[in-house]
């Protein structure tokens, strides 16, 4: 268990209401009434539309205030966090923008405390005199009828479409009963199913009041306001988790839990992906990626969004919501599934809804991937000669002695760096040694000098990442266009193009020198050795110097440059820069395997 941390505000501070004004000073487009935290658009005019207004506990942002905008809410109320709004700040919603005569469509979620409070005020309004309808929304399938016949299924980032699509509607001039007819159909025909890492923690309250997920657990089907889901253990693959995820929600067979048909060849729908709070962007659309590969429906989404839509404060989660274009086309909401789409598209200043909008005629001509043009680039070749046997032995003890040192590369780059040197390394001898292995062209061209670098050079940038990966890459890159020039495959000549590929190409693009405590320490010194006489052995002996020096040297580049200069004193002896070491022993495996 991790605990989250929180930064501390001022004593007793709402943060419901601090978000809320933070909202407001950032859209010149809504207004606030911080006494009854109702935020609304001022641009709005709900003389000639349907007003929508929702709310509900806080710590779901953006839902409901972020979804304040054109073609979407007209006005959202917060209660405190996870605690429902009083009857009185949602009546002050209503009596801000609602039309008696347009009338007002509440969408709520369909929990206790919410649909209560909006629900009498549903009432009180109309006693009042004011058109309103109450549309709660239930698109949560973890919860089966029997074990939540009385309450019925609970609302999730499904809510976020409802809005958006009723909003949509809205916006043209539709009466309420078809903006209401058209929300029960979305409602009805919406599926989701949520999976976390762990629960929420909540600003303000100690972590010892709830109970957080095991070290390998997950959980799936969690409600956003801290309830329970089914534990797994240990954490499943995510591709096992979302085909079950897919089967809970599309399978017929769980008759407790099915709640929509879908025809999984014919029918159009759209996929929301949901962060529920705190999970990064990279993984999201990662886990988007493998949602799209283990999709069970024939047809490609009609829309994917991805986003947070409706979180549970920093829970590390995501949930998978899909709507069923076809079944609302088919129904009697006198809606078309092109019409759906259009509502979802339609522009909004809001600034919680964060799906870019696109032309239709885009989402029907997408492609996602084409080949690379690098795909087809020639290999750079050459008439000079080498023994290709000697040089793939060389080779192949250069990778061996990097892997066998890459324990102690890793070890001392945890020390004063990141922790990935090693590694990164170990990534381009990897795919060095199976292109030697399964790439019989690559093979093949090892008796010239130049086409061969000019492969290693690829595989070192396609594999390689970080700082390493880079320096490496412009050096070799460097190193083959002026190994071009040479006439004569020998040390004093190989020694002069290793030397201008260093000063004429890597070193206009770093500043590090020797005495910089980098890979530079180890490479500068055998390069100049090596042009001056063409003695390898000597040469060799110079990079070995180089990086034992770094040793006593502080960091001037990279991130070891922010360490501290006693972490660099924190073995005896001192400790190497891993990247010279690295490259040390490159070096000295090619030298001793040729």
């Amino acid at each position: 268990m991790t605990l989250a941390k929180h930064w501390k505000y001022g004593k007793d501070e709402d943060l419901t209401l601090t978000h809320l004004r933070g909202l407001a000073a950032s859209n010149p487009t809504v207004s606030l009434i911080p006494s009854e935290k109702v935020l609304f658009s001022k641009t709005s005019d709900t003389k000639s539309k349907v007003t929508l207004i929702s709310g509900g506990g806080g710590g779901h942002e953006p839902l409901h205030a972020g979804y304040v905008g054109d073609n979407l809410l007209d006005a959202a109320v917060s209660g405190s966090i996870f605690a429902s709004p009083s009857t009185k700040q949602i009546m002050a919603a209503v009596k801000t923008k609602s039309d008696k005569k347009k009338g007002t469509l509440i969408i709520v979620k369909n929990y206790t405390g919410d649909v209560l409070h909006f629900g009498l005020v549903v009432e009180r309004a109309k006693s009042e005199g004011y058109k309103v309808e109450l549309l709660s929304v239930t698109d949560d399938v973890a919860v089966g009828r029997k074990q939540n016949e009385m309450v019925g299924r609970r609302a999730l980032a499904g809510t976020a479409l409802v809005h958006k699509i009723t909003g949509g509607l809205a916006a043209t001039g539709a009466d309420l009963e078809d903006v209401f007819k058209l929300g029960q159909a979305v409602n009805s025909n919406l599926v989701t199913l949520g999976a976390s890492l762990d629960r929420t923690s909540v600003p303000g309250k100690a972590h010892e009041e709830i109970e957080f997920t095991g070290e390998n657990e997950a959980e799936l089907g969690l409600g956003i306001h801290n309830e329970p889901g089914e534990k797994m253990s240990p954490i499943p693959n995510i591709d096992e988790l979302i085909k079950d995820m897919f089967h809970k929600l599309l399978s017929p067979e769980d008759k407790d839990r099915h709640y929509v048909n879908f025809d999984l060849e014919k029918d159009d729908y759209v996929l929301l992906v949901n962060n529920i709070g705190g999970t990064s962007t990279l993984e999201m659309y990662s886990i988007t990626e493998h949602i799209m590969k283990n999709l069970p429906l024939s047809k490609k989404p009609k829309r994917v969004l991805v986003s947070d839509f409706v979180t549970s404060l920093n829970a590390p989660g995501f949930s998978i919501t899909l709507l069923n274009l076809s079944n609302i086309a088919n129904g009697d909401a006198g809606v078309s599934s092109d019409e759906v789409l259009k509502y979802i598209d339609a522009p909004t200043n809001a600034p919680g809804w964060k799906p870019k909008t696109f032309d239709s005629k885009a989402w029907d001509d997408s492609t996602e991937e084409i080949d690379s043009p690098m795909a087809h680039t020639d290999v750079v070749t050459s008439d000079i000669k080498m023994d290709p046997k000697s040089f793939e032995s060389g080779l192949r003890s250069a990778l061996k002695q990097l892997k066998e040192t890459e324990p102690k590369i890793t070890h001392y780059d945890t020390l004063v760096g990141d922790g990935d040197c090693g590694e990164t390394l170990v990534d381009g001898a990897n795919a060095i040694l199976n292109a030697l292995e399964s790439d019989e062209k690559f093979k093949s061209r090892l008796s010239d000098p130049v086409a061969t670098l000019s492969v290693i050079t690829e595989l070192v940038e396609d594999s390689m990442g970080g700082t390493s990966g880079g320096l490496y890459s412009i050096f070799l890159t460097a190193f083959v266009k002026h190994l071009q020039t040479i006439k004569e495959l020998n040390s004093k000549a190989v020694g002069q193009a290793l030397y201008d590929a260093l000063y004429d190409g890597l070193f206009k693009y770093t500043r590090a020198r020797t005495g910089g405590r980098t890979l530079i320490d180890t490479l500068q010194p055998f390069v100049d050795s090596l042009r001056e006489d063409g003695d390898v052995k000597k040469a060799v002996d110079k990079a070995k110097e180089g990086c034992e020096s770094t040793k006593k040297l502080q960091a001037k580049f990279g991130r070891a440059s922010y360490v501290n200069e006693k972490e660099f004193k924190s073995e005896e002896g001192g400790i190497p820069d891993p990247g010279a070491l690295g490259l040390l022993s490159v070096i000295e495996g090619f030298v001793s395997g040729y």
